[in-house]
């Protein structure tokens, strides 16, 4: 076998050459060159890379046609060669590199799973001290990232960044430039999933670097530029707005253009690329000069010659850049421009491919527009019809599925169509599961859910318009905590499917991953303007991204869908999943309300009712002065006071913060709590000292806000209770992050016997305020709860609690919290040895079994424990409902920091109300927890900071 220096040295030269000069002729000689030496010698598998490198880039360049002999001759270097041979993991490599390129050609998923395949063979068995490891690693990073593109799992492309950056350690020169090229690519296409600010700064500083040292001719040149352009516009946007960036993003884009030849698909894409930019510059600049070259790029690009769906989909991107021109420039005649193009657009799409959808959103959005110029209703009906094939579309990505659904029913709403609404509201809702499924990264769920906050609540408003106040209930328990069924490993449908079918279960959650793999991978968020949804098919399409008008992947979609719904179709056969996917009805949920009412209050923009539910029925009490608006404010202003007090502030700060809870109470009294209550007391009956049992579930900002806290208390809590104008006064309460969630807390059995139970105390740790009553609390806990376990110190490590959690019923908190109302996913209790995150207790503890019976109560005596996300109101994404959701009945959490020493002694008060002869009853806790605070109330009725913060969760 010859050496690796010896190998094909005649016709790697001119692939260097080639490819710093661009010229095709030295690829034909390098070709006739490798043939001789094959006539000579047949067996020798380092020509038969060097040939299949060759064919592959001639394919590239001129003949798509070589690709297929490209494989051909790497498939017989593998077959010549045995895995204890040196050049097994080589060829491997190769046969992966040339199998992966020929998948970015033709899009045929087969492809890229047999790249995928050799790939991962040749990285396993090219060891440390292997000669050719560099070589290897370089040919198969870019199946890694192709696989992270098509299938989104992130693991893809953190191994071909660890890949990319071992290449970029090596001392050969000659890597170094095909190094930066690929950590380039692969870090641009990570910040896109995982936000990491410093992965986009290095990747444009290896663009800058690689592009210094590149040739000018260099074949490679125009595609680092175009990571360059992405890196940029992803910068700009997450530095909001940095407009140099932008602006050097346009430069560099427009020299990738001029530079590149005059035909071709790829000029074509790249035109439409630099089209979508430029009229994201229009947009930010308020520039009908950079929208007037958009419209240029992008036609130039319809009519390079192009497959047919390519053409379309570039007709796309003009009917949208002529809409968004248009609306700037007031200009009718530009808004039939814009639906004759999404006409024609739409007919070079098949039925079932997947870039109809977004071609009919597009079309609805420029007949929508027309209808608000001409008033004509059948531009209105036809753009009503567009956005319904869209969002039904099967194989169509979800978020454009999504948005279509969102457009029409905000256009049936502002139209005063009710029964129009309905229809799309519920078509939006039960898109919810698909847009953030399970098997999507934590951080691409959230950014979904993100984007549509509020969803659930404006679907609600116009079912109780309709008079249907039962499907309210159903619209907001589906259109509500998915991140806890779907991300956190909780109880699931697919997980009761996987325990009597693991086959079909396994099936279906890898086609649907499969299906959503593609758009697991949205590159860019921008703000909500006109046309700059169009910063997602830039990226996407600079990238190359997946069904991007190739009709075989258009194909393998459609039939991915079509699977997915069979598969579904074949688990609601099974006995007992005749539900299986499908949304609890309200007959289901009912139950929940045992022994009280539970009241969801719902604010929308377009109207706010408190929905109770009660083993009765339910009804709809209209709320006419609670602004959906107004809750808004009021929720930002609460939690600005809130962490001016908690970022160190003084008396004045902690005077405003009490001030503006009290100007809550009373507020929330008047708009929530008065009207709430009467109707209880009509529902449930009224007697002078009668106290309902309610479990609050709040939607969108009035999760923040203590709704179980509104009165008007003022100095005197004895004459306010005597008034009964407080809800303390009216009811026990309780929260319920859903009545799902409420139902299965219900249907959990008690711990037998003593409770198992153990504390965790730390009231010094590095870096936080001094907590010096939790040793008191400790001692007053202990006192009341035999054989307590108790960690404190160097014991209070995040695995010993977690292990504890495992093996106890009961479980006490007394440290620091933190909620992070951006990302409330980091929310965590802080322990000796670092953080104990929402999705560290609920992937661990659901996955676990409960070999010691039933888990009864947690008390989270910590700072902000039942303090959910500012963006993603509705997913109660909080330590408090994680802790709920994993097993535990009952769960006391504060929804802001709470004196320790106040802390202390509500906890003594609760464990002593717990007591029932010789027994700790924890179905006492929401009774015990509101005598407990009463207690506090009554001594400081005009200091709420003191006593309001604590909740109580469960039944």
């Amino acid at each position: 076998m010859p050496s690796a220096a010896g190998s094909a040295d005649a016709v790697d030269p001119l692939v260097v050459a080639y490819n710093d000069s661009g010229d095709e002729s030295l690829l034909v000689r390098a070709e006739g060159l490798a043939r001789g030496l094959l006539a000579e010698d047949p067996s020798r598998v380092d020509v038969l890379a060097a040939l299949s490198t060759v064919l592959m880039l001639r394919g590239r360049a001129s003949d798509p046609a070589r690709l297929d002999a490209a494989v051909a001759v790497a498939t017989k270097a593998t077959a010549l060669t045995s895995p204890d041979d040196p050049w097994w993991p080589y060829v491997n490599a190769q046969l992966a590199s040339v199998v992966g390129f020929r998948f970015e050609h033709r899009r045929e998923v087969s492809d890229l799973s047999v790249a995928r395949r050799h790939a991962d063979v040749a990285v396993a068995a090219a060891g440390e001290s292997d000669p050719l490891r560099t070589d290897v690693l370089i040919r198969c990073v870019n199946v890694y990232r192709l696989s992270f593109e098509r299938f989104g799992r992130l693991a893809d492309i953190d191994t071909a960044v660890r890949l990319s950056r071992e290449i970029h350690r090596s001392t050969d020169p000659d890597h170094a430039l095909t190094a930066r090229q690929l950590l380039a690519l692969c870090l641009v296409m990570r910040f896109a999933r995982t936000g990491g600010r410093r992965d986009l700064d290095e990747a444009i500083a290896h663009c800058r670097d690689g592009l210094a040292a590149m040739p000018e001719r260099h074949v490679d040149r125009a595609a680092l530029n175009g990571v360059l352009v992405i890196a940029l516009v992803q910068r700009w946007v997450s530095a909001d707005g940095d407009d140099a960036d932008l602006h050097e993003a346009v430069r560099v884009s427009r020299r990738v253009v001029e530079d590149l030849p005059a035909v071709g698909a790829v000029r074509a894409q790249l035109l439409a690329t630099h089209g979508a930019l430029l009229v994201m510059h229009g947009l930010s600049s308020n520039s009908s000069r950079h929208l007037d070259e958009a419209i240029r790029s992008t036609r130039e690009a319809v009519d390079s010659p192009t497959a047919d769906t390519q053409r379309a989909g570039h007709l796309v991107n003009l009917a949208h850049s002529l809409l968004v021109r248009a609306r700037m420039s007031s200009d009718p005649a530009g808004v039939s421009d814009a639906v004759e193009t999404g006409m024609a657009a739409l007919a070079g799409f098949s039925p079932g491919h997947p870039d109809r959808a977004r071609a009919l959103n597009v079309l609805g959005m420029a007949l929508r527009t027309r209808y608000l110029i001409a008033h004509d209703p059948a531009d209105l009906d036809a753009a009503v019809g567009m956005w319904r094939s869209a969002a039904a579309s099967r194989a169509g990505a979800v978020e454009i599925r999504m948005t279509a659904a969102r457009t029409w029913a905000r256009t049936a709403a502002e139209a005063g169509d009710a029964e129009l609404a309905l229809e799309a509201y519920v078509a939006a809702v039960e898109l919810l599961p698909l847009l953030a499924w399970r098997g999507l990264d934590r951080a691409v769920q959230e950014k979904r859910l993100t984007t549509v906050t509020g969803l659930a609540g404006d679907a609600a408003a116009w079912v109780v318009a309709a008079g249907q106040p039962e499907r309210a209930v159903e619209l907001l328990e589906q259109g509500r905590q998915v991140l806890w069924s779907q991300a956190l490993q909780t109880r699931s449908d697919l997980s009761e499917l996987a325990a009597v079918a693991p086959v079909l279960a396994d099936e279906l959650d890898r086609t649907r991953r499969e299906l959503d793999g593609a758009e697991a991978a949205q590159l860019v968020e921008l703000p909500a303007h006109p046309g700059w949804e169009l910063g997602r098919d830039l990226l996407t399409s600079a990238l190359g991204g997946p069904h991007r008008a190739e009709t075989e992947d258009a194909g393998h979609r459609r039939r991915l869908a079509e699977r997915w719904e069979q598969l579904v179709a074949e688990a609601r056969r099974r006995p007992g999943f005749a539900g299986f996917l499908r949304p609890p009805s309200f007959a289901d949920l009912q139950p929940a309300t045992a022994g009280g009412a539970a009241v969801l209050v719902n604010t929308s923009r377009w109207r706010s009712d408190a929905i109770i539910v009660t083993a009765d029925g339910v009804r709809a009490v209209p709320l006419p002065w609670l602004s959906h608006d107004t809750a808004q404010q009021r929720a930002v202003a609460f939690l600005k006071a809130q962490r001016a007090v908690e970022e160190g502030g003084g008396p004045a700060e902690r005077v405003a913060l009490r001030q503006t809870l009290v100007t809550l109470q009373r507020w929330l009294w008047d708009t929530v709590g008065e009207p709430v209550c009467a109707a209880l007391d009509d529902v449930l009956g009224s007697a002078p000292d009668r106290r309902h049992r309610v479990w609050w579930c709040p939607t969108g900002p009035l999760t923040m806000l203590p709704l179980h806290a509104a009165g008007r208390f003022g100095a005197s809590a004895p004459l306010a209770a005597k008034r009964r104008i407080s809800v303390a006064a009216r009811c026990v309460s309780s929260y319920t992050p859903s009545l799902t969630a409420l139902l299965r807390a219900r249907a959990a059995s008690a711990s037998p016997g003593p409770p198992r139970a153990f504390a965790v105390g730390l009231g010094v740790l590095p870096g936080q305020a001094p907590l010096p009553a939790v040793s008191d609390e400790l001692r007053a806990v202990s006192s009341h709860v035999p054989g307590l376990r108790v960690l404190t110190g160097r014991n209070a490590t995040v695995e010993g609690v977690l292990t504890a959690l495992g093996q106890h019923g009961w479980a006490h908190f007394a440290c620091h919290g933190d909620q992070d109302f951006e990302r409330p996913s980091a929310a965590a209790l802080r322990l000796v040895d670092g953080r104990l995150s929402v999705l560290d207790l609920a992937g661990r503890l659901a996955a676990r079994s409960r070999s010691a019976g039933g888990a009864d109560l947690a008390y989270l005596s910590a700072c902000r424990t039942a303090a959910g996300g500012r963006d993603l109101p509705d997913e109660a994404i909080h330590l408090t409902a994680a802790l709920q959701m994993a097993g535990f009945r009952h769960v006391i959490g504060s929804q802001w920091a709470v004196s320790d020493r106040v802390a202390a002694q509500v906890a003594d008060d609760v464990y002593a109300g717990l007591r029932a002869g010789e027994r700790l009853d924890a179905d006492t806790a929401a009774v015990a927890l509101d005598r407990a605070v009463d207690r506090v109330r009554r001594a400081h009725p005009d200091r709420p900071e003191l006593w309001a913060a604590l909740i109580h969760t469960g039944p």
